[in-house]
């Protein structure tokens, strides 16, 4: 994989113009009369955003973030998949980023995420849904006094940013072989964990500093992603699951 070696600029105003486009006329016509804009003035930078905050998570949160600068790999494609949707608009309005922990295809890892829009930037971390293996070392951990006791901590620590909050639940009913007035009833009924957030586009976003703002706030709710890659890995390796 070429890894670009260019310092992150900043996004420039054409990249989100072609965003603000692509929302007023969302179709292949625009997309493809504005491709050179697209891949010039947002996919390359976006790139360079990725090997950059990259190494800055490595450092703030976790030596084993994984940040890949290519489209299917921190970069997710611009093109949306309607094959199972009632909305067939054939592109995404925003630029989405994913940066996980671990061995496994990045969608079945936990990690930290980035949603650019126009105006607005989405932050979080966490995993998006639990496939079924997932979702009983998850239960079993949170039943677990010592390590669900270290989920309600992780929780309490990222939702201290302001603007952030803890997804909601999926199930009506705690699952089966949990006590109804379980002390985390509530964390027992998610079918998925992320904790996230949304706000105004920062100054930083047509500049470096970008990386820094970024970086500083997915460090505050990196606990639960840490969480998470520790239980599974412990899970992984043949142990019960942990956090500390």
């Amino acid at each position: 994989m070429t890894v670009s070696t260019r310092p992150f600029a900043g996004f420039p105003a054409e990249g989100l113009a072609f965003l603000v486009g692509l929302q007023a006329d969302n179709s292949r016509t625009y997309f493809d009369a504005h491709r050179a804009t697209y891949e010039s003035a947002l996919l390359a930078p976006a790139k360079d955003f990725v090997v950059a905050l990259g190494d800055e998570l490595r450092a703030r949160v976790s030596p084993g973030i994984r940040a890949e600068p290519r489209v299917n790999g921190s970069i997710l494609r611009i093109n949306r998949d309607t094959r199972f949707s009632a909305d067939k608009r054939p592109y995404k309005e925003h630029l989405d980023f994913w940066f996980w922990e671990g061995d496994g295809p990045s969608r079945e890892r936990p990690g930290l995420f980035m949603r650019l829009r126009p105006s607005r930037i989405g932050l979080g971390a966490g995993m998006h849904h639990f496939e079924r293996p997932v979702l009983e070392a998850y239960r079993a951990a949170v039943g677990d006094e010592r390590t669900g006791r270290a989920l309600e901590t992780a929780v309490a620590r990222a939702t201290e940013l302001r603007g952030t909050a803890l997804g909601t639940v999926a199930y009506k009913r705690v699952p089966r072989g949990f006590a109804d007035d379980h002390p985390r009833a509530e964390l027992l009924r998610h079918g998925a964990l992320v904790v996230g957030g949304e706000w105004d586009l920062p100054p930083e976003a047509s500049g470096p500093g970008l990386v820094g703002w970024v970086a500083e706030r997915l460090e505050r709710v990196a606990p639960v992603e840490r969480w998470l890659t520790e239980v599974l890995d412990a899970t992984a390796a043949g142990g019960r699951g942990g956090a500390t």
